[in-house]
């Protein structure tokens, strides 16, 4: 069965030497005293995991689609088969998409723990290894990255397969299986930790993170561009996961680093509609998922997806526009225009994971649950000005109920086709129309452990009880 955790771990990364593929291969096929003899083949490791977390399985398609799929702000046509189940609630636990973003998922964690070893392994013995001081900088680089890449992977599984972090609880509901000092090896037996423990690791991989980036140059920090896990990308992952565990000041605090990180100009609303139509690093961008000609996703492409395959928006959007609001350039009809593609390609689009936009709308929903209002309104200001009828904070709501509504109903506005629909009624428990239930509250419900991963008997248990709390 090959998308078992344990049987995909036989395919692990084929580290080597440059002009090789970063394809995986059994791993009995490398040396493991060998498999990380330099810098470069870390640095081979750290591509195959960028691969994988790219690839339409996971960040690439599959878990943008699920969040937007299965949700109220999305709509999948029956004729193409693709997301149709998620989109309609006629889910099992052999549903392929969840099947792929579980398999694609592990494959990252995998990758980037074999690399971080290996990096490891290099820098404690610099002499025995021929390291110069450029060498170890740029093993720090990449475990830095790493530890990233292998920190957003566990929180985006831990969010579709685990029920959600509820802050003032133990959280001891069954979390995912994780992987920190070491890989998992074939035919190992392994057991699901607790969301509690899955966000301890999540944590800890992102202070992991932060030591290495503590220990390059600031012109070494600035070399990593927004295609890659930068610094400024590393503390939007921590905002987006304090966020979730209802940490307000943590989260704040950190997307306000990420926005003074990242530095880059405030984006016209021009350049704003612009930027869906280019594959050029833009000013919004803090972590995005580069895309060209040369993956020949086709068929896999979130355009193909929202255009020949027939998916749309949903009514519930776009009633949500007042007639000024710029975004409304990027909807025609019920067709959102996101990832249309570039004009040379109408399959090829950036995939962002953490936008600037998402750090104000971090730190104004931090605020306002903090009860700092101002804050929360200058926040809020940077997305909402987007309709141009808002000028000024003096627009906007000054209570707290009225801001955090007005803040769910602008990350629908300003995240549409995005995939965070379903994650953020996860993590706020509200109450929606989802699957004929207009009264569903997603933070009751968890997707299943694909069944194959359970069929092969290595200790993954399934998610009790799962399809009692379909809408």
């Amino acid at each position: 069965m090959k998308k078992r955790l344990t049987y995909i771990l036989l395919f692990t990364l084929a580290l080597c030497t440059s002009g090789c593929s970063l394809e995986t291969s059994p791993s009995s096929s490398i040396p493991t005293d060998k498999a990380f003899d330099s810098p470069q083949d870390v640095l081979n490791g750290m591509h195959g995991a960028y691969n994988s977390v790219g690839g339409y399985q996971f960040w690439g398609r599959n878990v943008v689609a699920i969040g937007d799929m299965s949700a109220d702000v999305s709509l999948a046509s029956a004729s193409s088969g693709h997301f149709v189940a998620i989109n309609g609630w006629s889910i099992n636990e052999d549903n392929a998409e969840l099947r792929d973003a579980w398999t694609m998922g592990y494959q990252t964690i995998d990758r980037c723990t074999r690399a971080i070893n290996g990096a490891k392994e290099l820098i404690a013995h610099p002499e025995e290894n021929k390291l110069s001081d450029s060498d170890i900088m740029n093993l720090h680089n990449y475990s830095a990255q790493l530890y990233s890449l292998r920190s957003l992977s566990h929180f985006t599984l831990v969010n579709i397969f685990s029920l959600p972090y509820r802050a003032g609880t133990e959280n001891s509901q069954l979390g995912i299986v994780l992987v920190d000092e070491k890989p998992v090896e074939a035919f190992e037996q392994v057991s699901r930790a607790t969301v509690k423990q899955t966000y301890d690791q999540i944590l800890k991989d992102i202070s992991s993170a932060k030591e290495h980036f503590e220990q390059l140059s600031s012109a070494n920090k600035l070399s990593i561009s927004q295609f890659y896990m930068n610094e400024a990308a590393l503390y939007a992952l921590e905002a987006r996961v304090k966020l979730y565990m209802q940490n307000y000041e943590g989260a704040a605090s950190a997307a306000e680093q990420a926005i003074a990180l990242r530095a880059s100009a405030d984006i016209s609303n021009e350049d704003y509609v612009a930027m869906w139509s280019s594959v050029a690093i833009n000013d919004e961008d803090i972590f995005t998922i580069a895309k060209s000609n040369a993956d020949n996703l086709s068929a896999n492409s979130l355009n193909t997806l929202y255009n020949s395959y027939g998916g749309s928006i949903s009514q519930f959007v776009k009633v949500k526009f007042n007639a000024n609001d710029i975004r409304l350039n990027l909807i025609s009809g019920n067709h959102p225009e996101k990832f249309d593609g570039i004009p040379s390609a109408q399959a090829v689009s950036n995939i962002p994971v953490f936008r600037k936009s998402e750090m104000y709308l971090i730190a104004a929903e931090s605020y306002a649950n903090l009860s700092e209002i101002e804050n929360a309104r200058a926040a809020l200001l940077y997305t909402a000005k987007r309709d141009s009828d808002i000028t000024g904070t003096n627009d906007l709501p000054d209570t707290k109920e009225a801001l955090l509504s007005f803040i769910e109903d602008e990350r629908i506005r300003e995240f549409f086709q995005e995939g965070h629909r379903m994650y953020d009624l996860r993590r706020t428990g509200k109450a929606a129309n989802i699957g004929g239930n207009s009264q569903f509250i997603f933070g009751n419900f968890v997707y299943p452990i694909p069944a194959n991963e359970i069929n092969a008997g290595f200790g993954v248990v399934q998610n009790p009880d799962w399809h009692t709390n379909l809408p």
